[in-house]
């Protein structure tokens, strides 16, 4: 099939046929698998603080731990994407899910702190799962269909981290290693799931017929020159700083829950909950609506005024209910923006550059989750600062960085708006179903 035509429905699956893949069926295994990898992943959040304290680990080697895990996969995550072309996408995604499965496995059997960090560098350089799966649907769909099966993984992957905080808080408050034998029983059934009815996408036979497809695109690709332009920087600037801004206050929360609250892990994972329902609420219906009714230009600039003013309330929330009150205020803008900035970064690019600036932006947020905890945990670890005349705790430090951040980030989004002013990037009625595919 040459790579720049248009294929319906019809005949892509007549040529999935040739291979015996069948879409529908391999769409059902690499939900479940992305459900059961981020339903493991997020049941580790709410024990962080109860971790810490079993092993006197201080604030600021919390943080390393989790910018230790977000590090490794940046390295790694693009060697198996890489490793997945050349040897197929299924013996790669079953050594990913072998590898995630023994990881937590070792944290729940971890007798040290050295032991815990092991586990996590671990599940993060066998973290390959989610780059080869977006991969092996790159090699099921067509563009037309492309966008709503990534779709259904972010909507499994949403829900993972619904429920995976809240059977971890569940667990947690038994023992704090049951929810790591519980996610690596559940490695096991996403392995069984791939040995037992996942297609290999990309046999021998195939990769052979799209050798010459491949050469083509590259050549076309060579023409083009490079994909930076202004817009593409001011974009991925938005995004990293969004990025930052949020896993600033997320990576640190069930940290400031236990310290500031004294928060269980049960706690823990109902906030943590409770923002994951208000999130998929907004992004999976209110930020349609309101596009369509009010226009996306207003959609982005509200949410970029609110984040800016959340962060300014964020020290002084002095009672657990508090952070209830807070959190879907913060999640309106954390639930709009995101899907807006990643959509606008597409429109930057040619439709066939679009795994390049994908490729970019995965890095950004990479980074991000690796720098972002350093400093929020560093704060909680040195309590207080003083700057010249100024006094703040560790709260005030994790608000008013992030609030600063945030005011950066709309200076940078006024401007995103200024430089466009044929304002196409913000028409409500053409962009309402780019929008909607981002949910």
């Amino acid at each position: 099939m040459p790579p720049h035509r248009y294929v319906s429905e019809k005949e892509h699956h007549e040529h999935l046929a040739k291979y015996n893949i069948n879409a529908n069926r391999a769409m059902f295994t690499l939900v479940l698998s992305v459900l059961v990898d981020v339903f493991g992943y997020s049941m580790v959040l709410p024990l962080l603080p109860q971790i810490g304290k079993v092993f006197g680990a201080s604030d600021i080697l919390i943080g390393i731990l989790i910018s230790s895990n977000a590090f490794s996969a940046l390295i790694f995550g693009p060697i198996w994407g890489k490793l997945s072309d050349k040897f197929g996408r299924k013996p790669i995604l079953l050594i990913s899910q072998i590898g995630t499965g023994v990881a937590f496995l070792f944290l729940a059997l971890s007798p040290s702190l050295e032991m815990i960090f092991f586990s996590r560098i671990f599940d993060g350089i066998f973290g390959g799962q989610l780059p080869v799966i977006r991969a092996y649907i790159s090699d099921i769909t067509t563009a037309e269909t492309r966008s709503s099966q990534v779709g259904k993984i972010m909507v499994r992957n949403t829900l993972g981290m619904i429920l995976g905080p809240s059977i971890g808080g569940l667990l947690g408050v038994i023992n704090w290693r049951f929810p790591g034998f519980f996610a690596s029983g559940l490695s096991v059934i996403s392995i069984i799931l791939t040995l037992k009815v996942l297609v290999e996408s990309m046999p021998k036979q195939r990769i052979a017929d799209l050798k010459e497809q491949m050469k083509r695109m590259r050549d076309s690709l060579e023409g083009k020159g490079s994909i930076w332009n202004k817009e593409i920087v001011i974009r991925l600037s938005q995004l990293f700083l969004l990025s930052f801004t949020t896993i600033m206050l997320t990576s640190s929360l069930a940290l400031v829950l236990d310290k500031r609250f004294g928060a269980d892990p049960l706690a823990i994972g109902s906030v943590m909950t409770v923002a994951g329902i208000i999130g998929i609420f907004y992004g999976g219906f209110l930020l349609k609506f309101l596009i369509k009714k009010v226009g996306e230009k207003r959609v982005f600039l509200t949410g970029l005024v609110l984040l800016v003013f959340v962060f300014i309330f964020y020290p002084y929330l002095y009672e657990l209910w508090m952070v209830y009150a807070f959190i879907p205020v913060f999640m309106f803008s954390m639930a709009f923006l995101m899907p807006l900035i990643q959509s606008n970064i597409t429109k930057a690019v040619d439709p066939d550059r679009q795994g390049e600036i994908s490729g970019w932006s995965t890095n950004i947020q990479s980074v991000a989750q690796t720098i972002a905890p350093l400093i929020s945990t560093w704060y909680l670890q040195i309590v207080n600062l003083t700057i010249w005349i100024f006094y703040f705790n560790a709260y005030e430090l994790i608000g008013y960085t992030a609030m600063f951040l945030a005011f950066i980030l709309a200076i940078i989004g006024f401007l995103d708006i200024r430089i466009n002013k044929h304002l196409y990037n913000y028409n409500k009625s053409k962009n309402t179903s780019q929008i909607s595919t981002n949910e």
